[in-house]
């Protein structure tokens, strides 16, 4: 009898604090959420997916699988670097003699070239993630009051927002 009491009264102390969300801020690679910055753009996935927007969580996860693929374009260039090298002879314990220095370097230079072109393609779709959370936190409700100077008129208009 008392364990159950006991499980009742902790039963009802439990509550669900609702944080509410805020603006992210992207500004080249760099990411801000709420004004302070963040390490990665893996530390903004929380407030990514708490919207539950498919297009955010889509965009999110291609944003992943284009940093994963940024390891992959230096794999050539050590395959080609081991399976050329000969390991155990020579004066420092290898012996270069099967390596081209310039196939080696284009293929160092093009893995170079494709991490940075995914590693922008990874943060564009980062950034398109970002601006449909802003617009989806900021679209709940809103007040507004504008004071715009009318098109083709020599007077002001006034106009005004109210949405739930």
């Amino acid at each position: 009898m008392m364990a159950f009491l006991l499980c009742e009264i902790t039963a009802h102390a439990q509550f669900t604090k609702e944080i509410p969300l805020k603006p992210i801020y992207k500004n080249g690679w760099k990411y801000f959420y709420g004004g302070q910055k963040m390490n990665s753009a893996y530390a903004l996935q929380i407030p990514l997916q708490s919207l539950d927007d498919k297009e955010i969580n889509e965009r999110f996860k291609k944003f992943k699988r284009l940093q994963v693929y940024r390891v992959f374009v230096y794999i050539p260039a050590l395959v080609y670097l081991f399976t050329n090298a000969h390991f155990g002879s020579g004066r420092r314990g290898y012996n270069t003699r099967g390596v081209s220095g310039e196939t080696f370097l284009v293929l160092a230079v093009v893995g170079v070239a494709g991490d940075l072109t995914f590693k922008e393609l990874a943060h564009h779709q980062m950034g398109k993630a970002i601006d449909i959370y802003n617009v989806k936190i900021s679209n709940k409700s809103t007040l507004g009051l504008s004071f715009n100077r009318l098109l083709d008129q020599n007077y002001p208009g006034l106009s005004y927002q109210f949405k739930f």
